[in-house]
C-alpha cells in the first residue's frame, strides 16, 4: 500500500493528458507571397495603346499621321530606312514610268530607241532610284539629324494639303519634330544625280543632264508626298465601304 501511494505522483492524470494539447501554441500559418491581382477600374475614355509590335512597325512607315506617336529613328534605323522603301511592291514603278517616258521621247540617258534600249533605261532608272533613296532617306538624314518620313496634314482643303505636300520637299522635320530646311532631300537627290556620270552612256554624261535629273527628282519627291498625303484617305474610304457592305 505504501508503494502504491509513493507511485501516485509520478502517474499523470487522464485530465492532464486531455488538457495538454490545448495548452500548445498555435501552429504558425504560411504567409501568402503571391500578391492578389489588382483590378483597376475601367475608364471608358481611356485609349488602349498600340501593341509593341505595331508601334515598332510604324517606325518604317513612309508617312506619319497628325498627332501620331511613332518611334524615333536612330542612326542605325535611318541607315536601314531605304531598304524598307526598296522592298515595297511599288518601289520599281518610278523607274518603270521614267524608262517608258525616256524611251518614247528618246531623252537622256540616250541608249537608243530599240527594245534593248528600254531595258538599259529601266536598269539605269532602278539604279538611280535606289541611289536617291539611299542618299536622301538614309545617309542624308543620318548626317543632318532629320526625319526621312513624310508628315501628313490630313485635314483642310485639297489645295492646302497639296501645297503642304509640295512644301515638304523643301521644309521637312528634324529629330525633335521641328520644321527645318530639308537638306537631306535636296542635297541627297543632287548627290544621286551626280552619280549618273558613272553609269549613263557617254553622250549623257554632262552637267546639264545632272541638273535636269536633280530638278526632276526633287519634283518627283514632291509627287511622292502628294501620293502619301491623299492615298491613306482612299484606303480608309475603301475599307469603311467594305465594312458597311
Amino acid at each position: 500500500m505504501l508503494v502504491g501511494l509513493l507511485a501516485l505522483p509520478a502517474a499523470p492524470s487522464h485530465a492532464a493528458q486531455a488538457q495538454a494539447p490545448d495548452k500548445l501554441p498555435d501552429t504558425p500559418q504560411a504567409q501568402q507571397t503571391t500578391p492578389s491581382p489588382q483590378t483597376a477600374p475601367a475608364d471608358p475614355k481611356a485609349v488602349s495603346p498600340l501593341p509593341h509590335e505595331s508601334f515598332e512597325r510604324r517606325k518604317w512607315s513612309a508617312y506619319v499621321d497628325p498627332h501620331e506617336r511613332v518611334p524615333t529613328l536612330n542612326a542605325k534605323d535611318k541607315m536601314l530606312f531605304w531598304l524598307h522603301e526598296e522592298f515595297q511592291i511599288t518601289s520599281p514603278l518610278p523607274a518603270l514610268a521614267a524608262a517608258g517616258y525616256e524611251q518614247a521621247l528618246n531623252t537622256d540617258p540616250k541608249y537608243g530607241t530599240d527594245s534593248g534600249a528600254f531595258g538599259e533605261r529601266l536598269a539605269a532608272g532602278l539604279v538611280r532610284e535606289a541611289s536617291m533613296r539611299f542618299l536622301s532617306d538614309s545617309v542624308g538624314p543620318s548626317l543632318t539629324h532629320e526625319d526621312p518620313r513624310y508628315y501628313r496634314l490630313a485635314s483642310g482643303s485639297y489645295v492646302q494639303r497639296g501645297l503642304h505636300a509640295a512644301e515638304f520637299a523643301f521644309v521637312g522635320r528634324d529629330d525633335r519634330q521641328q520644321r527645318t530646311f530639308n537638306k537631306s532631300n535636296i542635297f541627297g537627290h543632287l548627290a544621286a544625280a551626280t552619280l549618273t556620270l558613272a553609269y549613263y552612256p557617254h553622250v549623257s554624261r554632262n552637267s546639264r543632264v545632272v541638273f535636269e535629273t536633280w530638278g526632276r527628282s526633287v519634283a518627283g519627291s514632291a509627287g511622292d508626298n502628294l501620293f502619301l498625303e491623299f492615298w491613306p484617305d482612299v484606303v480608309n474610304k475603301f475599307f469603311k465601304g467594305h465594312h458597311r457592305q
